[in-house]
């Protein structure tokens, strides 16, 4: 039993302070306190109400007083003052519990909680005391005596009408237009809801004129959801049995998992596309949400109060920050405060269902063409019908001139012109892929095909009806003609090569290797080096022009039935690259390229103008989308998607057509807008440039075929006839020809048959791809290489970079500019990968670090702890790469990590297998300890966490010079890729090509421009004292060291062979022996003297680059 007193003396710092409230109550004899906090707005907790309510209910004379509030109460109050202004609140009904909840009661009073009532049933809704009462929702689902029966009745009426009105609700639906009277301004379409049936989507096929033979292809021009910001990332092209998949996973969805994907949506790391938001619909329990938290504030609430992260006692809760730690949590997790509330994604793993290529077949509802019985759709690349082919080519009225729309350079300077003008190209490239502008740059390509990619888009965007075009200069000294007075020139970029004198090595004609004077070195000799370089330049049209009349220049036109047809198809099948035949082919298509069989067919009984075409598109197909069936997939080239393909083929018959003036008023390029929305500029120009080039190659061969044709048949005239060139060419400025530089030389190209073939020079082409073995974003794609081949494919080469797809198409732009090499992006992959395998340290963790490749680490890979340091070598960390990292179970020890990684190594790890010179770096409780695996056991190697000294150029100085136009330079032993991590550029080159002269600015060093791997100096040595050819590695196994022969060394003497046998004979006879593991090697004393010897001789250490 306690007393008044003893309560008081409990609580007495709680009145003083007047902070908290603090309720006296009696329970039979005994006297009890309990201390209350109101809320900010001056109002009582409803948990600390429903206490006080308790506590009256148990003595209905109870009192709640505070120290600053209520009188006969004080700071400064002794306890028994206090005890007795306890007791007269007490005696006296002063400050009872029913005027203090009153007064901090923020709940509604009853007379306000009936009108609400009685306006909610007036508007024929239901109604709850709870939220009024308790500040607190109710379950509708529960029924908890806060509404009347007829309420909770009303109300679950009420949902199920809403529930049924929402199914109703199409999920998905999408204008679906037919693409061939949009783009002829006759459209006709119809919406379509998914998900649907192959029925119903049959007869909006036929209702708006998808027929597969005359019109075959649609796109969608808007679409609706009742899922917002799902129609953002849906797009014309998105085809109906992707959206029909994505409509029944839909479909399927409760309300808990439809609120949480539309969360997701808005999250967004994977809802890059249709691919990703099919696969975004299954992988919902990769993400986690919370519906009752929409800020920061809510959710530290949610974590304290709820999931009890941290557990904090109640009176702490009243002090807690929990906007502050709810934003720490938010960041940490990565997450978004979205309208359905708080979502984050909790990494479990994302599982790919949905590749992007084959729908399952349940969900496929796409119409298909009548099929014949022809080869697998899947090795073919079919030509598609075209719509009212006709048969000659239709006479077109003559148009007069376009005026140049020239483009006007602001810069004076020619560097700063080029670059004025490079970026005014990419904007017009950008502009490129309206129907008409595309088909202008078409035309333009096919009069211009040997010119370069830039040039041609340069002429299309400034006069898109040239048709020859020459320098003003090259119009009045060759041809005889003027510009017109007022005429705009068409700007175009042209090689200007310059010249420059340097001392380069004399070659002997005859063998082809430099030339040795008396003095032992070799012979140089000036000479001239013409240097790339390239300037801005103007041309003009020949419309532009005047003067005397010029040959005729234009190809022989062909109509659809005419006398050179056979000529022409058999130019046509020596250009292809496979065999093409004819057969009947049903279904509408004209022609196929059978991938598996690499052949060409043609349906029979088309006109001959229709034929040439199709067997055209087809050759293109053939030498642009070839793929080897039979070889791993990873191993193929890589395949771009099947619109492309069409548009790559379509644009080169196109082309090749306009150039031989068959009849191309047939084709529409309506689509290509369309195609080429969302794609990277890099893309858009890759696929240009393949055209081009492809355009070019087969309007050549032709030409080629066709002349070897004419003189096989016209027997009277003379076999080395030539046919008439084509003029006003320009030499592509990748390939600058100091000819074509000259003036005047601007209409004087010859035809690509007159002259020598150019030897193939492979290229490095890089695509980016996705990553089939990806299980993030973070990993989603690949950047790779690959080599071009002589039979036009190209070879795969290495994975540069794995990443999202922003950052492998960065990368790509970076590449192809030139600012960064293969060797920088994929320092930057292993740079990226060490970094995420070493987060989270805070974690016990072991991480596996291995020798790198090359033949600097030659010397350390595999060699045990004691040959090292008798080789005077230390366990480095800059000799090792991070190959592996992974967390660290309690009980897992170094021999359980080395038995893992020999037996049944992860599949994720890429290293070999745990091995003597490996390094075990284990991260425990905070601290890191590295572990060298020895011949035997582990040995505790410290000397690997320690920073090591950085090598300078200075260290490894050879006491050699390099004399280049620009300066002497001192010769160092470093690589390249060691000076560049030492802070060194490249600067220039030697004259002989055989050193990189790197700088820092301020000083610079000359290193080897190819390290090749340096002959063993004991080799040779070895060949005469090993019985066995097989036994020579590089070490005398069988040769103890020679006193002798250390003196000499040390003396900077060098090491007669003879000597050397006949110390080790007399050695032998003598039985002296030594192990090399308990003493440095000779070949060790040998690299480590000469080092010595090297900077004791050497001379100045640096070349200042100012004084170069």
């Amino acid at each position: 039993m306690a007393s008044l007193r003893d309560t008081v003396k409990d609580y007495q710092d709680e009145l003083r302070d007047g902070i908290a409230w603090v309720a006296f109550w009696k329970q039979g004899r005994s006297w009890n306190a309990e201390y209350f906090h109101l809320d900010m707005d001056d109002t009582l907790y409803p948990e600390d109400r429903s206490r006080l309510e308790e506590i009256k209910s148990i003595d209905p004379a109870a009192v709640i007083l505070n120290g600053y509030y209520c009188g006969h109460l004080g700071e400064d109050m002794s306890l028994d003052e206090l005890t007795a202004g306890v007791r007269y609140h007490y005696e006296n009904s002063m400050n009872d519990i029913d005027g203090f909840i009153g007064a901090h009661d923020d709940r509604l009073p009853p007379e306000v909680i009936e009108e609400a009532r009685a306006a909610a049933h007036e508007a024929g809704l239901p109604f709850s005391e709870k939220p009024y009462r308790d500040g607190e929702d109710f379950n509708p689902y529960v029924f908890d005596g806060s509404m009347s029966i007829e309420d909770f009745e009303l109300m679950h009426r009420m949902i199920e009408k809403e529930r049924s009105e929402q199914m109703a609700e199409p999920i998905l639906s999408g204008y679906l237009s037919n693409l061939g009277k949009y783009t002829e301004g006759r459209p006709a379409g119809e919406w379509v809801t998914f998900p649907t049936t192959a029925e119903h989507l049959k007869e909006v096929f036929d209702r708006i004129g998808i027929d597969f033979k005359h019109y075959e292809e649609w796109h969608f021009t808007e679409f609706q959801s009742t899922i917002p910001g799902l129609t953002e990332h849906l797009s014309e092209y998105s085809h109906p049995d992707e959206l029909n998949y994505l409509g029944k996973l839909l479909e399927m969805q409760f309300d808990d998992d439809r609120e949480k994907f539309i969360a997701a949506i808005e999250y967004g790391d994977h809802a890059d596309s249709l691919q990703d938001i099919i696969n975004l619909a299954q992988n919902l329990d990769c993400y986690w949400i919370y519906p009752s938290v929409h800020n920061e504030e809510e959710y530290g609430r949610y974590l304290v109060d709820e999931l009890e992260e941290p557990e904090l006692p109640e009176e702490a809760k009243k002090y807690f920050m929990y906007e502050e730690y709810g934003r720490d949590a938010s960041i940490n997790d990565d997450g978004m405060f979205t309208e359905k509330g708080y979502i984050y994604n909790n990494r479990n793993t994302f599982t790919e269902w949905y590749d992007g290529r084959d729908v399952p077949e349940e969900y496929r509802v796409t119409p298909q063409p009548p099929q014949p019985e022809r080869p697998d759709p899947s090795k073919v690349e079919m030509d598609a019908a075209a719509p009212g082919q006709r048969t000659a080519q239709t006479a077109e009225q003559p148009q007069e001139p376009r005026p140049v729309i020239p483009i006007v350079l602001t810069s004076e300077k020619p560097a700063e012109k080029l670059k004025e003008i490079t970026d005014r190209l990419e904007q017009g490239i950008a502009e490129l892929f309206d129907s008409e502008r595309y088909r202008e740059y078409l035309k333009v390509m096919s009069k211009f095909h040997n010119y370069s990619f830039r040039n041609t888009v340069l002429i299309a965007m400034q006069k898109p009806d040239a048709s020859l075009v020459a320098g003003f200069s090259a119009w009045k000294n060759n041809f005889e003609r003027n510009v017109m007075k007022g005429q705009k020139g068409i700007k175009i970029i042209a090689p200007s090569p310059y010249k420059i004198k340097q001392e380069m090595q004399k070659i002997d004609p005859h063998t082809q290797k430099p030339v040795i004077g008396k003095d032992g070195k070799p012979v140089t000799e000036e000479k001239e080096v013409t240097i790339p370089a390239y300037k801005v330049v103007s041309v003009f049209d020949v419309s532009q022009t005047e003067g005397k009349e010029l040959p005729d220049i234009a190809v022989d036109e062909l109509t659809g039935d005419v006398d050179r047809y056979k000529d022409f198809f058999a130019a046509l099948e020596k250009t292809s690259p496979v065999p093409i035949a004819f057969e009947n082919i049903e279904g509408g298509s004209h022609g196929y390229y059978h991938l598996e069989d690499k052949r060409i067919a043609i349906n029979e009984g088309m006109s001959e103008l229709q034929t040439l075409k199709t067997a055209i598109h087809e050759i293109a197909h053939a030498k642009l989308h070839d793929i080897d069936l039979n070889a791993p997939k990873d191993e193929q080239q890589p395949h771009v998607d099947r619109r492309t393909r069409e548009v790559e083929a379509e644009s080169v018959a196109y082309t090749v057509c306009q150039h031989y003036g068959l009849d191309t008023s047939d084709y529409s390029f309506g689509y290509v807008a369309g195609w080429s929305s969302g794609r990277e500029l890099s893309e858009l120009k890759s696929s240009l440039e393949t055209i081009r080039s492809a355009a070019a190659e087969i309007i050549n061969s032709i030409d080629e075929n066709l002349a070897e044709l004419q003189k096989a048949q016209d027997k009277e005239q003379t076999a080395g006839q030539e046919q008439p060139t084509r003029e006003g060419q320009e030499a592509a400025p990748e390939k600058p020809d100091p000819e074509a530089a000259a003036p005047g030389k601007y209409g004087a190209q010859e035809k690509a048959g007159a002259a020598p073939k150019e030897a193939f020079t492979p290229e490095t082409i890089y695509r980016v791809r996705r990553n089939p073995y990806s299980d993030s974003r973070e990993n989603s794609y690949l950047l790779q290489a690959y080599v071009t081949q002589e039979n036009g494919r190209a070879k795969m080469g290495d994975v540069l970079y794995t990443g999202t797809p922003e950052k492998c198409r960065e990368l790509m732009g970076q590449l192809k500019s030139g600012e960064l090499t293969e060797g920088d992006v994929k320092q930057l992959y292993a740079k990226a990968q060490e970094t995420a395998q070493t987060a989270g340290q805070d974690k016990d963790t072991f991480s596996i670090y291995q020798i790198k490749g090359g033949d600097e680490t030659r010397d350390f890979r595999f060699e045990p702890y004691d040959r090292l340091q008798a080789a005077g070598n230390v366990v480095d960390r800059a000799n090792y790469e991070l190959v592996y990292s992974a967390p660290l179970a309690p009980e897992t020890s170094l021999e359980d990590i080395y038995t893992c990684f020999n037996i049944d190594h992860p599949k994720d790890f890429k290293g070999h297998s745990l091995s003597v010179s490996d390094v075990v770096v284990l991260h425990q409780d905070g601290q890191d300890a590295a572990h060298f695996v020895d011949s035997v056991g582990f040995r505790e190697v410290p000397e690997f966490l320690q920073e090591q000294k950085q090598l300078t150029p200075d260290d490894l100085e050879t006491g050699e010079t390099v004399k280049t136009p620009r300066g002497t330079f001192h010769v160092t032993a470093m690589s390249r890729e060691q000076i560049e991590a030492a802070g060194y550029g490249f600067h220039h080159q030697s004259d002989d090509g055989k050193y990189l002269i790197m700088g820092n600015g301020t000083r610079a060093f000359a290193v080897a421009a190819e390290q090749a791997q340096r002959d063993n100096p004991l080799k040779t040595a070895e060949q005469t004292t090993e019985q066995n050819g097989n036994m020579i590695d590089g070490i005398i196994n069988n040769t103890p060291t020679v006193d002798e022969l250390e003196a000499k060394v040390k003396a900077g003497e060098q090491i007669s062979l003879v000597d050397l046998a006949n110390a080790v004979k007399a050695d032998k006879e003598r039985g002296k022996g030594a192990k090399p593991e308990k003493k440095p090697s000779i070949r060790a004393q040998l690299r480590a003297d000469k080092e010595k010897a090297q900077k004791k001789n050497a001379k100045q250490k640096s070349q200042d680059l100012e004084r170069s």
